[in-house]
């Protein structure tokens, strides 16, 4: 097999399996050679976004646990993307990737169902929190395993503290529905001194704010448009609220009104620290409480995308590509990995106790309120989902603009999205 340089996803969770060595003696107490682990390289590439520090702390652990086994990652930046290895006939050991790409890989013969691999080395899945081990399920048909997922991410709501200071109203609390988000958003909506100050932005239209109560534009089974309902109707009523609120169009990137403008009092949003310690460095006072939630679901967030890290089905190095996995999902590693701030799939209290201990400019932050909430179950999504969900935002968009009125938006989206994915089935 060619080698591959090592690449990573973001984080990798670890299985602890021991590597075989013979007993010392025999059955009559003789001394007896040890057996020798014969050395092993992994190959491993990285459907996705390569991150060299994680790359170099996943390869000190392996060694550290697995001395007989070398990384070689693959950085998808040298040509070496999952597609490109394929076409050439390198199949790696190792692929970290998200949930969400596992069905794509049934058609290319990588899946590799790991129940069995699993027993056979006594490693246990009560480390993990359920709910991941069923988002990386849905590539599944019979119950297989593909996948051991080992980061997530999370949905929180951000707030500049000098916005709320300069009104005199009470900074957000964890526990809010949306409802009482957006009247609290009201109170700093604001124009002052020649500048719009906006109170409250859901982050992504109307997509993140719906996947709570787990709607799709399309309906993966029948592959039919699922818009023209009251669940939508609902939802597109709700970010129009948002909107209307005076003052509060959206004026551009909300991440740069948030962090560079400063002029965005609320905004929920993903991971966003690494903008936010810029911003802080610029004067910007901010904290962040629990992401709003609807009263039929309360505690609950959307989409969390899932980092896994999947055994193709051609490695001839499946232990030890499990040992690897065995450092990834180990709460050693992640609390290495939690410290910098990434999420744990791990339902590990001392590895989320050790979230974000290494970034200074959190002390301080209520960062718990991120913990309080869970991600919807990951849906299982319709290959035409990115289109038909950027005809459902542009119905929306006419909706907001006063063009028409949202039953006669959600049924035209409705219809646009069937016509779109009647022309891409005759392709």
């Amino acid at each position: 097999m060619v080698k591959i340089k090592y690449a990573t996803l973001g984080s990798l969770v670890g299985l602890v399996l021991i590597a075989g060595c013979g007993s010392k003696e025999d059955s009559a107490g003789n001394p007896k050679e040890e057996s020798k682990t014969d050395p092993v390289t992994i190959t491993a590439a990285v459907d996705g976004a390569y991150n060299e520090v994680f790359d170099k702390l996943l390869t000190e652990h392996v060694r550290s646990k697995y001395p007989h086994i070398t990384m070689n990652m693959m950085r998808p930046a040298d040509g070496n993307t999952l597609d490109n290895l394929l076409i050439a006939g390198t199949v790696p050991d190792i692929i970290f990737t998200f949930n969400g790409n596992l069905s794509s890989y049934r058609t290319k013969g990588l899946l590799y169902d790991m129940n069995a691999l699993i027993k056979e080395n006594k490693f246990s899945l009560d480390r993990f929190e359920p709910n991941y081990i069923a988002d990386v399920k849905i590539a599944s048909t019979n119950d297989e395993l593909f996948a051991l997922p080992y980061e997530t991410t999370f949905h929180a709501l951000y707030y500049n503290k000098n916005i709320f200071n300069k009104f005199g109203v009470e900074y957000p609390k964890d526990g809010m529905t949306w409802t009482e988000t957006v009247e609290l958003g009201k109170k700093v909506t604001r124009y002052e001194s020649g500048t719009q100050y906006r109170g409250l932005d859901p982050g992504s239209g109307i997509i993140w704010i719906s996947q709570p109560l787990s709607l799709a534009a399309v309906d993966f089974k029948t592959e039919r448009a699922a818009m023209n309902n009251d669940q939508w109707k609902k939802i597109y009523e709700l970010v129009n609220a948002i909107y209307s609120i005076p003052g509060n169009k959206p004026a551009g990137n909300v991440l740069n009104e948030f962090t560079k403008d400063k002029t965005l009092a609320m905004v929920g949003h993903l991971n966003i620290f690494s903008a936010l310690e810029a911003a802080e460095k610029d004067g910007m006072e901010w904290d962040v409480a629990q992401y709003p939630s609807f009263p039929e679901k309360p505690n609950t967030f959307g989409n969390a995308s899932v980092y896994v890290g999947t055994i193709t089905q051609s490695s001839k190095h499946k232990k030890e590509a499990l040992q690897v996995l065995d450092v990834l999902t180990s709460e050693s590693f992640q609390i290495a990995r939690a410290k910098s701030g990434s999420i744990t799939t791990l339902k590990s209290a001392e590895v989320t106790k050790a979230f974000g201990s290494d970034m200074a400019f959190l002390k301080g932050k209520h960062v718990e309120g991120i913990f309080k909430s869970k991600p919807v179950k990951y849906p299982i999504a319709s290959q035409y989902r990115s289109k038909a969900e950027a005809i459902a935002k542009a119905r929306f968009d006419d909706y907001a603009a006063g063009k028409i009125d949202v039953n006669t938006a959600l049924a035209r989206a409705e219809e646009e999205i069937n016509k779109m994915i009647d022309a891409e089935k005759m392709k």
